[in-house]
C-alpha cells in the first residue's frame, strides 16, 4: 500500500467516520517528545509533518500549521518527567523540557480549553531506551537515567505511567474533556542499544508502559490509549504485501548515526518501504497509518471507562455496610 493511498485512506475515514462521534473535536493540543513535536526541533520523519495534522483532519480538529505552533508543546527528546533525556538539550535552551515542564508552561500559558477540546500525549520512549542502558551515556552523550541504570521493570513502568496519568489530570483540571494517550512502540525495535541485553530490557519496559496505560482512566476527563506495540507490529506481521520492507531501526531509511537526507535521497516508493525513518523515528508512511488508527479509535470507540469492583468485592463492602448499621442500630439509646 502506498503512501499515497494510505492519506486517501485517511480523507475517506475523515468524511465517514467524523458524524459518528460521539462529540466533536474542537482543537487539539500536542504534549510529549519527538513523536509529535512539530516545530520545536521536529519533525524527525522524512516528510515536512508529524502524524498529527493528518489525524486533525481526519476528527474534524483544528490543528497548528508549523507557523503558528503555540498548541504543540512536544519537545524532542523529552521524557515523561520534567527534563529531557539528553540534559544538555534542556542546559542550551536555558529551560526543562520534559513532559511535566510543558505542562507547566502550558498552564502558564492558561489557554482557554474546553470540553471538546483533545490533549494528544506521545511520551515515554525516552524514559524506555535510556534507562536500559548500563550506562548513562551512548556515543559519548551523558543521558538522563530517571530511575538510574536498569531499573526493575514495574518501578519504570510505574514512573512513566504515573506521570502520564498525573499529567491527564491535570489537563482535565485546566478545561480538556477528551485525551488522546499513544503509548511507546517496542523500543526494543530502535537502535538506541548497545546490545542484545538492553534491547530486550527495552521491549519488556516497553510492554510493561502499554500494558499500564491500556485501562488508564481519569475521572472526569473522556480517555482514549492507542496501543503503538500493536500497530508497529502489525505493520511488521504484515509485510510485504502492505509495502513494508525494512521493518526496524535497524534497516532504517536514514541509518543510525548517517546524515538524514540519505533518506529524502531515496524515491518516494523506497522511503515508503521504510517502517522507520532512522534509529527511532517513524517514516511518513507509518504516521499515515498512525493518524488513520488514532482516529479511528477516537471516532469509533468509547473512551476508556473504570475498572468496576469484583463482585466478591461488591458483596464485602456492602456487608460491611450493613453489619456498620446494625451496630449503629443497637448501640442507639
Amino acid at each position: 500500500m502506498t503512501l499515497a493511498t494510505r492519506l486517501a485512506a485517511a480523507a475517506l475515514l475523515a468524511a465517514s467516520a467524523a458524524p459518528a462521534a460521539a462529540a466533536p473535536v474542537g482543537a487539539v493540543y500536542a504534549f510529549g517528545d519527538s513523536l509529535n513535536d512539530c516545530c520545536f526541533i521536529g519533525p524527525f520523519t522524512n516528510g515536512p509533518e508529524t502524524w498529527l495534522p493528518a489525524f486533525a483532519a481526519a476528527v474534524g480538529a483544528d490543528y497548528p500549521t508549523p507557523e503558528t505552533a503555540a498548541r504543540d508543546y512536544a519537545v524532542g527528546g523529552a521524557q515523561s518527567g520534567p527534563i529531557n533525556v539528553i540534559p544538555d538539550t534542556d542546559a542550551g535552551f536555558g529551560f526543562d523540557t520534559g513532559f511535566t515542564s510543558q505542562l507547566d508552561r502550558f498552564e502558564a500559558d492558561a489557554p482557554a480549553v474546553g470540553a471538546d477540546d483533545l490533549a494528544v500525549i506521545w511520551v515515554g520512549t525516552n524514559d524506555i531506551w535510556a534507562s536500559a542502558l548500563p550506562s548513562p551515556s551512548l556515543l559519548g552523550l551523558t543521558l538522563n537515567q530517571p530511575l538510574g541504570p536498569r531499573p526493575e521493570v514495574d518501578a519504570l513502568a510505574d514512573h512513566v505511567a504515573g506521570r502520564i496519568g498525573d499529567g491527564v489530570a491535570r489537563l482535565r483540571d485546566t478545561g480538556f474533556g477528551k485525551a488522546l494517550i499513544l503509548t511507546p512502540f517496542d523500543v526494543g525495535q530502535s537502535a538506541l542499544t548497545d546490545g542484545a541485553e538492553s534491547s530486550a530490557l527495552q521491549t519488556a519496559y516497553s510492554l510493561a508502559v502499554r500494558d499500564r496505560l491500556s485501562g488508564l482512566f481519569t475521572d472526569g476527563i473522556d480517555t482514549w490509549t492507542l496501543d503503538m506495540v500493536e500497530v508497529i507490529a502489525s505493520l511488521q506481521a504484515g509485510a510485504p504485501s502492505n509495502g513494508f520492507a525494512f521493518l526496524n531501526g535497524f534497516e532504517s531509511c536514514a541509518p543510525f548515526g548517517s546524515d538524514p537526507g540519505i533518506c529524502e535521497a531515496r524515491t518516494p516508493a523506497e522511503q515508503d518501504s521504510y517502517i522507520f525513518y532512522d534509529a527511532v523515528h517513524l517514516t511518513t508512511a507509518v504516521n499515515a497509518v498512525v493518524a488513520e488508527r488514532a482516529a479511528a479509535l477516537v471516532t469509533l470507540s468509547a473512551p476508556i471507562a473504570p475498572v468496576p469492583a469484583p463482585a466478591g468485592g461488591a458483596l464485602l463492602l456492602a456487608g460491611l455496610a450493613a453489619l456498620a448499621a446494625v451496630r449503629g442500630r443497637t448501640a442507639a439509646p
